[in-house]
Protein backbone atom coordinates (compact mmCIF):
# COMPACT_ATOMS: atom_id res chain seq x y z
CA UNK A 1 0.00 0.00 0.00
CA UNK A 2 1.44 3.21 -0.91
CA UNK A 3 0.36 6.65 0.62
CA UNK A 4 2.96 8.97 -1.45
CA UNK A 5 3.36 12.40 -2.46
CA UNK A 6 5.50 15.20 -3.87
CA UNK A 7 5.39 18.85 -2.98
CA UNK A 8 6.46 22.14 -5.27
CA UNK A 9 9.56 22.17 -3.92
CA UNK A 10 9.98 19.47 -1.64
CA UNK A 11 11.25 16.07 -1.73
CA UNK A 12 9.07 13.18 -2.23
CA UNK A 13 7.93 11.20 1.10
CA UNK A 14 5.96 7.52 0.46
CA UNK A 15 4.67 5.32 3.87
CA UNK A 16 4.93 1.94 2.59
CA UNK A 17 3.27 -0.55 4.20
CA UNK A 18 1.64 -3.96 3.77
CA UNK A 19 -2.04 -4.47 3.41
CA UNK A 20 -4.16 -5.55 6.37
CA UNK A 21 -6.86 -8.82 6.65
CA UNK A 22 -10.39 -7.00 7.60
CA UNK A 23 -10.79 -8.97 10.78
CA UNK A 24 -7.60 -8.96 12.15
CA UNK A 25 -6.24 -7.01 15.66
CA UNK A 26 -5.84 -2.87 14.92
CA UNK A 27 -3.10 -2.33 17.67
CA UNK A 28 0.03 -0.54 17.88
CA UNK A 29 2.18 -3.86 17.46
CA UNK A 30 0.04 -4.95 14.92
CA UNK A 31 0.31 -1.42 12.52
CA UNK A 32 4.49 -1.54 13.15
CA UNK A 33 4.65 -4.85 11.75
CA UNK A 34 2.83 -3.43 8.70
CA UNK A 35 5.88 -1.20 7.25
CA UNK A 36 7.97 -2.22 4.69
CA UNK A 37 11.45 -0.93 6.00
CA UNK A 38 13.21 -3.37 3.20
CA UNK A 39 11.67 -2.26 0.13
CA UNK A 40 13.12 -0.31 -2.95
CA UNK A 41 11.42 2.98 -3.78
CA UNK A 42 12.57 4.77 -6.29
CA UNK A 43 11.23 7.90 -8.14
CA UNK A 44 11.94 9.47 -11.97
CA UNK A 45 11.29 12.79 -13.27
CA UNK A 46 11.51 12.30 -17.02
CA UNK A 47 15.19 13.42 -16.33
CA UNK A 48 16.76 11.76 -13.40
CA UNK A 49 16.02 9.00 -11.09
CA UNK A 50 16.79 8.03 -7.39
CA UNK A 51 16.40 5.64 -4.48
CA UNK A 52 14.38 7.10 -1.79
CA UNK A 53 15.84 6.70 2.04
CA UNK A 54 13.76 5.06 4.73
CA UNK A 55 13.71 7.38 8.03
CA UNK A 56 12.54 7.87 11.11
CA UNK A 57 9.75 10.36 11.46
CA UNK A 58 7.87 10.67 14.81
CA UNK A 59 4.59 12.63 12.99
CA UNK A 60 3.81 9.51 11.61
CA UNK A 61 2.30 6.36 12.82
CA UNK A 62 3.86 4.04 12.04
CA UNK A 63 7.29 6.25 12.08
CA UNK A 64 9.17 5.23 8.88
CA UNK A 65 8.86 7.36 5.68
CA UNK A 66 10.86 6.98 2.57
CA UNK A 67 12.33 10.54 1.67
CA UNK A 68 13.90 11.71 -1.72
CA UNK A 69 16.86 14.07 -1.13
CA UNK A 70 17.71 14.64 -4.97
CA UNK A 71 14.78 15.85 -6.85
CA UNK A 72 12.91 18.46 -5.91
CA UNK A 73 9.27 19.04 -6.80
CA UNK A 74 7.96 21.05 -9.85
CA UNK A 75 5.62 22.08 -12.50
CA UNK A 76 5.29 20.80 -15.91
CA UNK A 77 7.44 16.93 -15.35
CA UNK A 78 5.92 13.83 -14.92
CA UNK A 79 6.36 11.85 -11.72
CA UNK A 80 7.15 7.90 -11.59
CA UNK A 81 6.86 6.37 -8.07
CA UNK A 82 7.98 2.26 -7.96
CA UNK A 83 8.26 0.36 -5.27
CA UNK A 84 9.74 -2.99 -5.14
CA UNK A 85 9.57 -5.41 -2.57
CA UNK A 86 9.25 -9.83 -2.36
CA UNK A 87 9.45 -10.04 -6.11
CA UNK A 88 6.45 -7.24 -6.52
CA UNK A 89 6.07 -4.21 -7.90
CA UNK A 90 3.75 -1.39 -7.55
CA UNK A 91 3.91 2.24 -9.30
CA UNK A 92 1.85 5.20 -10.31
CA UNK A 93 2.91 8.65 -12.05
CA UNK A 94 1.20 12.24 -11.31
CA UNK A 95 1.87 15.39 -12.24
CA UNK A 96 2.08 18.59 -9.60
CA UNK A 97 -0.57 21.30 -11.12
CA UNK A 98 0.22 25.48 -11.04
CA UNK A 99 -0.72 26.75 -7.69
CA UNK A 100 -3.43 28.86 -7.11
CA UNK A 101 -3.36 31.39 -4.06
CA UNK A 102 -5.58 32.63 -1.33
CA UNK A 103 -7.10 36.01 -1.56
CA UNK A 104 -8.81 36.26 1.97
CA UNK A 105 -8.23 34.23 5.01
CA UNK A 106 -9.73 34.87 8.65
CA UNK A 107 -11.32 33.28 11.78
CA UNK A 108 -14.58 33.46 12.18
CA UNK A 109 -16.19 33.08 15.60
CA UNK A 110 -18.67 30.85 15.85
CA UNK A 111 -22.25 32.16 17.15
CA UNK A 112 -22.86 32.74 21.06
CA UNK A 113 -19.22 31.53 21.16
CA UNK A 114 -16.42 34.26 22.58
CA UNK A 115 -13.44 32.25 21.60
CA UNK A 116 -14.45 29.14 19.05
CA UNK A 117 -14.31 29.19 15.42
CA UNK A 118 -13.66 28.25 11.68
CA UNK A 119 -11.35 29.64 9.00
CA UNK A 120 -12.86 31.45 6.01
CA UNK A 121 -11.18 31.32 2.74
CA UNK A 122 -11.60 32.92 -0.68
CA UNK A 123 -9.90 32.84 -4.14
CA UNK A 124 -10.16 33.06 -7.65
CA UNK A 125 -10.10 30.04 -9.51
CA UNK A 126 -8.55 30.14 -13.14
CA UNK A 127 -10.52 29.33 -15.80
CA UNK A 128 -8.81 26.32 -16.74
CA UNK A 129 -10.19 22.61 -14.90
CA UNK A 130 -8.94 22.75 -11.69
CA UNK A 131 -9.28 20.20 -8.53
CA UNK A 132 -7.98 21.08 -4.54
CA UNK A 133 -6.95 20.17 -1.84
CA UNK A 134 -6.65 21.70 1.69
CA UNK A 135 -4.57 20.72 4.74
CA UNK A 136 -4.29 22.52 8.29
CA UNK A 137 -1.80 22.23 11.20
CA UNK A 138 -2.50 23.82 14.43
CA UNK A 139 0.18 24.37 16.21
CA UNK A 140 -0.71 24.13 19.29
CA UNK A 141 -0.87 20.04 19.36
CA UNK A 142 -0.73 19.15 15.41
CA UNK A 143 2.33 16.91 14.45
CA UNK A 144 1.67 17.35 11.39
CA UNK A 145 -0.80 18.74 8.69
CA UNK A 146 -3.86 16.80 8.39
CA UNK A 147 -6.92 16.68 5.59
CA UNK A 148 -9.85 19.30 6.21
CA UNK A 149 -13.40 17.55 5.64
CA UNK A 150 -13.93 17.97 2.54
CA UNK A 151 -10.56 15.79 1.41
CA UNK A 152 -10.91 17.37 -2.52
CA UNK A 153 -12.76 20.09 -4.04
CA UNK A 154 -14.19 20.38 -7.89
CA UNK A 155 -14.07 23.66 -9.61
CA UNK A 156 -17.29 22.22 -11.43
CA UNK A 157 -19.86 24.51 -9.75
CA UNK A 158 -17.38 28.27 -9.70
CA UNK A 159 -14.90 27.33 -12.59
CA UNK A 160 -13.40 30.70 -13.18
CA UNK A 161 -14.83 32.31 -10.50
CA UNK A 162 -14.53 33.58 -6.66
CA UNK A 163 -15.28 30.82 -4.80
CA UNK A 164 -15.00 30.86 -0.83
CA UNK A 165 -15.80 28.40 1.58
CA UNK A 166 -14.97 27.06 5.73
CA UNK A 167 -12.80 24.53 7.29
CA UNK A 168 -12.75 23.50 10.98
CA UNK A 169 -10.03 22.26 12.55
CA UNK A 170 -8.79 19.26 10.94
CA UNK A 171 -9.03 15.67 12.89
CA UNK A 172 -6.65 13.50 13.26
CA UNK A 173 -8.21 10.07 11.92
CA UNK A 174 -11.01 9.86 9.82
CA UNK A 175 -11.44 6.60 10.74
CA UNK A 176 -12.77 7.64 14.30
CA UNK A 177 -16.51 9.14 15.60
CA UNK A 178 -14.99 12.37 16.76
CA UNK A 179 -16.78 15.47 16.40
CA UNK A 180 -15.26 18.28 13.73
CA UNK A 181 -13.06 20.30 16.41
CA UNK A 182 -12.97 24.28 16.34
CA UNK A 183 -10.05 26.80 16.10
CA UNK A 184 -9.96 29.02 18.92
CA UNK A 185 -8.73 32.37 19.95
CA UNK A 186 -4.60 31.88 20.44
CA UNK A 187 -4.06 29.04 17.80
CA UNK A 188 -1.59 29.86 15.24
CA UNK A 189 -2.74 27.53 12.41
CA UNK A 190 -0.30 27.16 8.77
CA UNK A 191 -2.61 26.21 5.67
CA UNK A 192 -1.94 24.38 2.70
CA UNK A 193 -3.95 25.21 0.04
CA UNK A 194 -3.47 22.27 -2.72
CA UNK A 195 -3.97 22.06 -6.37
CA UNK A 196 -3.81 19.02 -7.77
CA UNK A 197 -4.35 16.41 -10.79
CA UNK A 198 -7.52 14.24 -11.90
CA UNK A 199 -6.58 11.22 -10.61
CA UNK A 200 -5.62 12.43 -7.50
CA UNK A 201 -8.37 14.42 -6.80
CA UNK A 202 -10.63 11.00 -7.96
CA UNK A 203 -8.72 9.01 -5.00
CA UNK A 204 -9.39 11.93 -2.20
CA UNK A 205 -13.12 12.11 -3.79
CA UNK A 206 -13.84 8.14 -3.22
CA UNK A 207 -11.91 7.91 -0.29
CA UNK A 208 -14.18 10.32 1.65
CA UNK A 209 -17.18 8.91 0.26
CA UNK A 210 -16.11 5.15 1.97
CA UNK A 211 -15.60 7.48 5.07
CA UNK A 212 -18.59 8.63 4.98
CA UNK A 213 -20.65 5.85 4.58
CA UNK A 214 -18.41 4.15 7.11
CA UNK A 215 -21.00 5.03 9.63
CA UNK A 216 -24.02 4.02 8.31
CA UNK A 217 -23.85 0.17 7.76
CA UNK A 218 -26.60 -0.17 4.31
CA UNK A 219 -24.61 2.60 2.92
CA UNK A 220 -22.20 1.66 0.04
CA UNK A 221 -20.60 4.01 -2.37
CA UNK A 222 -20.89 0.90 -4.73
CA UNK A 223 -18.12 2.48 -6.89
CA UNK A 224 -15.19 1.40 -4.08
CA UNK A 225 -11.68 3.62 -3.59
CA UNK A 226 -9.77 4.66 -7.23
CA UNK A 227 -6.51 4.00 -6.74
CA UNK A 228 -4.02 5.44 -9.48
CA UNK A 229 -1.32 2.74 -8.13
CA UNK A 230 -1.03 0.08 -10.75
CA UNK A 231 0.96 -3.47 -10.63
CA UNK A 232 0.70 -4.96 -6.88
CA UNK A 233 -0.36 -2.56 -4.92
CA UNK A 234 -3.30 0.02 -3.93
CA UNK A 235 -3.59 3.74 -2.49
CA UNK A 236 -2.26 6.89 -4.02
CA UNK A 237 1.06 8.62 -5.45
CA UNK A 238 -0.17 12.49 -5.67
CA UNK A 239 1.44 15.87 -6.63
CA UNK A 240 0.57 18.76 -4.45
CA UNK A 241 0.97 22.48 -6.10
CA UNK A 242 0.94 24.26 -2.34
CA UNK A 243 0.35 27.47 -1.26
CA UNK A 244 1.40 27.98 2.19
CA UNK A 245 -0.11 30.76 4.77
CA UNK A 246 -0.07 31.08 8.60
CA UNK A 247 -2.74 32.30 10.64
CA UNK A 248 -2.62 34.21 13.98
CA UNK A 249 -6.12 33.80 15.40
CA UNK A 250 -6.64 37.21 17.96
CA UNK A 251 -9.46 38.69 19.38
Amino acid sequence: VIDGWIENGQFAKVLLTRNSPYFSTIDSASLRALVLTRAKVTLTDGDKSEVLILRRNDDYFPPYIFEGNEIIGDTGKIYTITAEYGGKAAWANTTIPEKVKLDTLYFKREPDNDSLGIIYMEFKDPPTKNYYRILSKCLRDDHRYYSSMIMGIDDIFFNGETFGFSISRSPESFLSSLPNKYFKIGDTVNIKFCTIDKSHYDFWNSFQDEVLNASNPFASSLSGIKSNIQGDGLGIWGGYGVSFYTLIIKE
